[in-house]
């Protein structure tokens, strides 16, 4: 299944055979957390981070990594109005960055301006959510 079907599933609020894996939950300070799945992978099945992204500046992006530094994918809003939240954006998360049914990340805030990466605030990324999607069980 194309990455952007995958994300437009995510975005389009209830898709077939989707299946959250519990609360949406925030980053720490740290910009790190990890994301358990709500059940094994079956065969066909896919996973999704669904990144809410709230009110960030011009030109800043939300990176995501694996713990260890692996590159997940960006969050980089296009046009949102000031002073309102950017959206939420699904990135597809490879089979491989999963351990034992966990996804641990590393959240990131970075600026066109080269000022060095941070981690997010709790209002510039309300909502993490780690989904399943694919055929129905």
């Amino acid at each position: 299944m194309p990455a952007v079907l995958l994300a437009a599933l995510v975005l389009a609020g209830q898709p077939a055979a989707a299946d959250p894996a519990g609360a949406p939950a925030p980053p720490d300070g740290s910009g790190e957390m990890t994301l358990a799945l709500p059940h094994p992978l079956r065969q066909g099945e896919a996973v999704v981070l669904a990144v809410t992204v709230g009110r960030i500046s011009r030109g800043q992006a939300v990176e995501i990594t694996t713990a260890d530094g692996r590159p997940i994918g960006t969050a980089a809003p296009f046009g949102p109005q000031r002073g309102q939240g950017a959206g939420t954006f699904g990135i597809p998360v490879p089979a491989e960055a999963l351990r034992d049914g966990r996804l641990a990340l590393r959240l990131r805030v970075t600026t066109a301006h080269g000022a060095p990466p941070r981690p997010p605030t709790a209002e510039e990324v309300p909502d993490l959510r780690l989904s399943i999607i694919g055929p129905p069980p």
